[in-house]
């Protein structure tokens, strides 16, 4: 089915043009749906949004080619590691590999690569508003997946997530990559509503 390619697309190599694609997947699906489900669609799409308007304001502060770099040194599509109907369908694997380690040792690899060309001074803007957006959305993914914590106990994680995007020393290049890779995070959690749908393109692929 279209969505399964179009998401795919979005994991492994995030663009303006790959969300318009995957904007008009998750369109066609929610139209049939109930009232009742329709609203965790209007949240996938919301975050296909942010994420539309964080990567073209990102191009609209550098060049095609700066660009392009970044989504090759970078790997944008490692959050895509495990396969995408598995993310979608189980819970409670998605709440241990994004708040309990897997992301974050993801997210030090990036840090350690000290290679990365900074970017312009007036991109720090774009990430500092993309910032405070997931922040508030990992909240609210963390508190879908796991109810049943106290403030504290997902705030913790959640400052650990964002941590090298709002460090004053983290090149701007390397805040882009890490916005990314939470982007397509949200993405993911915010999808579960489509796992009939993938598990029906599973099985017909098996």
């Amino acid at each position: 089915m279209a969505l399964d390619t179009s998401l795919t697309q979005v994991l492994r190599s995030p663009s303006p043009e790959s969300l318009w694609d995957l904007r008009a997947d998750l369109l066609a699906l929610s139209d049939p749906l109930p009232p009742e489900v329709r609203g965790a669609a209007d949240w996938s799409l919301e975050v296909v949004r942010h994420f539309h308007d964080y990567l073209t304001e990102l191009l609209s502060k550098t060049t095609a080619h700066e660009f392009s770099q970044l989504a090759s040194r970078l790997d944008m599509g490692s959050v895509g590691l495990l396969a995408v109907q598995d993310l979608v369908t189980d819970r409670e694997r998605m709440f241990k590999k994004l708040f309990l380690g897997g992301l974050s040792e993801s997210l030090m690899v990036l840090a350690a690569q000290q290679y990365v060309k900074a970017w312009q001074k007036e991109a720090s803007v774009v990430h500092d508003a993309a910032t405070w957006w997931i922040y508030e959305s990992l909240w609210r993914l963390s508190r879908d997946l796991r109810p049943e914590l106290r403030p504290a106990e997902r705030q913790k994680p959640i400052d650990a997530l964002l941590a090298p995007a709002r460090s004053p020393d983290t090149p701007p290049a390397l805040r882009a990559g890490v916005l990314v890779h939470l982007f397509q995070v949200l993405l993911l959690g915010s999808l579960t509503w489509t796992a009939p749908a993938l598990t029906e393109t599973k099985a017909a692929r098996s």
